[in-house]
């Protein structure tokens, strides 16, 4: 992967000394930055800049690239702000370590805690965008030096202020490298996603900043026409303006940004994330369910068509560079964008929380805060208690996650705040809910995540209006007060996942419940409510100790469009998500295939649940180390793949059952249901022999599309049998073959003439050990496309002579790519190309084509020299063929924080 972030450094190693000191400094590329991780003199390092200058992003680059290359015991993400108190960043360091022992203890016990826990392993830690300025602020933070420690662990941190550099001691200091102008062209074409062709000066108006770039193509790539983005282009040469400093720029460049969002709408979506702290993430899920609540989405729609309209509301936002997704699936706000739009938050009702955090701990009176804002923010303060007043009536969001010395508030609290609309107490300490949340009856979200302490909801009855109640994680949590649901009509979404309840109350048959989430509650006994079981309007329903799917034979009422989620026989997910290939779609997410023995080819559950389906059956799944949101970035990841592979390489409608298994040994025999039934199947990573009978083909009795990858041991892919069977079903259009290691054969025990007539699709990618691609009598009458990358010392593509009018007589598109011994197709003409790449195939002197007056032009693609070396039959040919140079291939960019 290209990088395009160097830094600075002295010539010579020098502690307590900021770079800016230093004269003179040498340029160090991104690769020099890794090998720091292994340099037993280097324990702390710095990396000092400006805002935008990318050190968050180099930061996670090298940290991505440690795990990768397992380079240490524990790794250890923080990331930090301006108003990140000491105590705030030590619960985070406890927090993110394996050890984890929460929010219970005190601050110095939490520090031995870490030091104890640290100083055995070899780590690394990173402090991202931190301003601490005491002295020896890693023993304040309980974090042993790693050159006291001796195992090679290392520290990155990335500052803002030369104050914080030299509070670190750091071993070595780094500076972001602006980037040059070729690398600025090219982050901003890549960003934006098409060619930019207009003045020069543009770019270097940015002066190398990467957020400054990347906020420039998130206002560039949604031009519609060329006179509207010219039109863009030119107000951006206004916005820019004069040169000041580099700073300067990049906060016009956010201004312009932000003026430029498509809506009002969009701009107030935004600004809404400035009422969380600059340190703290929030999931995608509860983000939109703020915006839906606090009336920023339609308010005469329905809450999935919201949810749909908030995720893409976020896309935008993502695109334009104005937040960016966290490794966790947390949204974040860059602190140069938060610190130049908080004027406009300000503007509009969006006010930023004050900063409360004090050496002990804290009362508050709410009406204080209310007296400047209808929403009340306190989140991640070290107040202990809370108490209320008439002044509190029009509050209307009132916000105290994270307040992990909370504990209680008066019984009278809520008595006067009869507009509140959304309460979240989540990751507090709180042990009861007072009897005035009683009054509440406004209420829309009350969220509860991670309440430790909380043993019983209880006095919730009259919040008839509430649609979200999560208190997942609150693992005390026992009981919910009975008949708390009889009259919550309005409620969709219900999350009890992770909790210790042992009965859930009556759920009324015309709730407009969509969403419940049982998953991960041992002591749930597996009887559901009347209103679950018997009506059916649940859509997303997460159900946990069910151990086998034949248990779902019983639950025929369930819709299409259901979600299993199968880890070692613990636990059963069932939900449904527009997103996930469609509505009615039914994903099963499993690490073995013994959950499927009841899934036979005659089962109902595929005339009732199975209809569309997505199975992933990996052995690398794990419930225990995947947190909920992680799981579902990771599900998207993994059917947007499935959808992009079937639109660029088969060109077919997207299928409507998907199997992939991974990482298994070959592919079970008993999974002869699910093969019968899958219409795409990918085969990825499989511990088999050598034979291509562990591929159990003949079961694939349905499939239009199959993709095998990384199966390193097998040597050849089909057998003559195989290929009639395939072809007398009929099926198959589309064949995907990647990263084959010892790949020697396509089709092995081919002795007269087969033809493999139903495959009109074919792609070698990555196959090294491939010297020659076809056997001569193996015809491919209806194939239309064939691309070849990647494989190094492939000589032929058929092994004899075999006249391409034959073998290959409706083939439109070839596609020739990083082939250096290639030297030849086929015999004779290939007589309905239409289409030629070719790249990197420098033995390849003839081109099986052949075209006159009736036949179409044969777009050719390739390299100039290649071209002009080729040897021709005929030379008139060359005239019908229309030739263009290849662009130079982009270099894959990242930019982040």
């Amino acid at each position: 992967m290209a990088s395009y972030c160097c830094f600075w450094r002295p010539r010579q190693t020098t502690r307590f000394l900021s770079v800016q000191n230093l004269i003179p400094v040498q340029s160090i590329s991104f690769q020099d930055m890794l090998r720091l991780l292994v340099r037993p003199d280097v324990g702390v390092i710095v990396i000092q800049g400006i805002g935008g200058s990318g050190k968050t992003w180099a930061a996670k680059a090298a940290y991505r690239a440690a795990m990768t290359s397992n380079l240490f015991e524990e790794y250890v993400w923080v990331p930090l702000s301006m108003n990140c108190s000491m105590r705030q960043c030590i619960n985070k360091i406890a927090a993110s370590l394996s050890c984890n022992k929460g929010y219970n203890l005190s601050i110095e016990r939490t520090k031995a805690i870490i030091k104890e826990h640290l100083t055995k392993r070899k780590f690394l830690l990173v402090l991202d965008n931190a301003y601490f300025t005491e002295e020896s602020i890693l023993e304040c933070l309980g974090v042993p030096r790693p050159q006291q420690q001796s195992l090679g662990s290392k520290i990155i941190v990335t500052t803002r202020t030369g104050r914080g550099e030299s509070a670190m001691e750091p071993d070595i200091v780094l500076m972001p490298q602006p980037l040059t102008y070729e690398e600025s062209y090219d982050l901003l074409r890549e960003k934006i996603g098409k060619d930019i062709c207009f003045a020069h000066d543009l770019i270097s108006y940015c002066f190398g900043m990467p957020l400054t770039i990347v906020l420039l193509a998130g206002v560039l790539c949604d031009a519609p026409t060329q006179e509207a983005f010219d039109e863009l282009v030119a107000k951006a040469h206004v916005a820019l303006g004069a040169h000041i400093s580099v700073f300067h720029t990049m906060e016009r460049m956010v201004k312009f940004g932000y003026h430029h969002l498509p809506s009002d709408n969009v701009r107030h979506c935004l600004l809404y994330c400035l009422l969380f702290p600059e340190h703290q993430g929030i999931a995608v899920k509860e983000l939109i369910w703020y915006w839906i609540m606090d009336g920023l989405l339609h308010k005469n729609i329905g809450f999935d068509e919201a949810n749909h309209i908030g995720k893409e509301i976020l896309d935008v936002l993502i695109k334009h560079g104005m937040v960016y997704l966290d490794d966790n699936g947390h949204i974040r706000m860059h602190d140069v964008i938060r610190e130049t739009v908080s004027r406009y938050g300000k503007d509009n009702g969006y006010n930023e929380q004050h900063d409360w955090h004090v050496s002990n701990p804290i009362s508050i009176r709410l009406e204080h805060l209310a007296k400047s804002s209808r929403r009340v923010l306190l989140m991640d303060t070290e107040m202990e208690c809370l108490y209320g007043s008439p002044s509190c009536s029009f509050i209307s969001s009132l916000l105290l996650r994270g307040n992990c010395l909370l504990r209680a508030m008066s019984e009278e609290f809520f008595c006067h705040m009869g507009l509140l609309g959304i309460l979240d107490l989540s990751f507090t300490r709180i042990q009861v809910l007072p009897l005035s949340i009683s009054r509440l009856t406004r209420l829309r979200m009350l969220l509860l995540i991670g309440c430790d302490y909380l043993k019983e909801i209880r006095h919730i009855t009259p919040l008839v209006r509430l649609e979200v109640l999560d208190a997942s994680g609150s693992g005390s949590l026992k009981s919910v007060g009975s008949g708390s649901f009889d009259h919550m009509v309005l409620l969709k979404v219900l999350d009890l996942s992770a909790t210790s309840i042992t009965f859930l109350t009556s759920i009324p048959v015309s709730m407009e419940l969509r969403h419940l989430n049982l998953q991960g509650c041992p002591f749930l006994r597996s009887d559901l409510p009347y209103g679950v079981s018997k009506s059916g309007a649940v859509q997303n329903l997460w159900l946990g100790n069910v151990e086998d799917l034949a248990d779902l034979m019983d639950m025929l009422w369930l819709p299409c469009g259901l979600t299993f989620n199968l880890f070692n026989m613990h636990g059963l997910e069932v939900s449904l998500d527009a997103n996930m290939g469609g509505r009615g779609t039914t994903c099963v997410y499993a690490s073995d295939a013994y959950f499927f023995n009841c899934l036979k080819k005659d089962s109902p559950l595929w005339l009732n649940c199975f209809r569309k389906f997505q199975i992933v059956i990996s052995c690398s799944m794990d419930c225990q180390t995947m947190d909920t949101d992680v799981q579902a970035m990771k599900k998207d990841s993994t059917f947007q793949n499935s959808y992009f592979r079937t639109k660029r390489f088969a060109h077919s409608n997207e299928p409507n059952r998907y199997l992939e298994i991974n990482g298994t040994i070959g592919v079970p025999s008993d999974l002869d249901g699910i093969l019968g039934h899958a219409e795409l199947i990918s085969l990825k990573k499989l511990a088999m022999t050598t034979q291509s009978s562990d591929l159990n083909f003949s079961s694939m009795e349905a499939v239009r599309e199959l993709w095998v990858e990384n199966c390193d041991h097998l040597e050849s892919f089909l057998t003559a049998e195989v290929v009639q069977a395939l072809s007398a079903m009929g099926n198959l259009h589309s064949l995907w073959i990647s990263n084959m290691e010892n790949l020697s054969s396509f089709c092995k025990g081919v002795e007269g003439v087969t033809s493999f007539s139903c495959l009109k699709h074919l792609l070698f990618d990555c196959c090294p050990n491939l010297i020659c691609l076809f056997p001569s009598v193996l015809h491919f009458p209806n194939l239309e496309t064939l691309s070849i990358r990647f494989c190094d010392i492939l000589e032929r593509v058929f092994d004899n002579s075999a006249l391409g009018e034959d073998t290959l007589p409706r083939l439109q598109s070839l596609q020739l790519w990083e082939l250096p011994e290639l030297t030849s197709v086929c015999s004779g003409v290939l007589p309905s190309l239409k289409n030629l790449k070719v790249r990197g195939c420098t033995k390849l002197r003839k081109i099986p084509v052949g075209v006159n007056e009736n036949s179409p032009f044969v777009i050719t693609i390739g390299e100039q020299l290649w071209w002009d070396s080729l040897i021709w039959d005929d030379e008139t040919i060359k005239r019908w063929l229309l030739f263009r140079n290849w662009r130079p291939l982009l270099p894959h960019i990242a930019t982040e924080g």
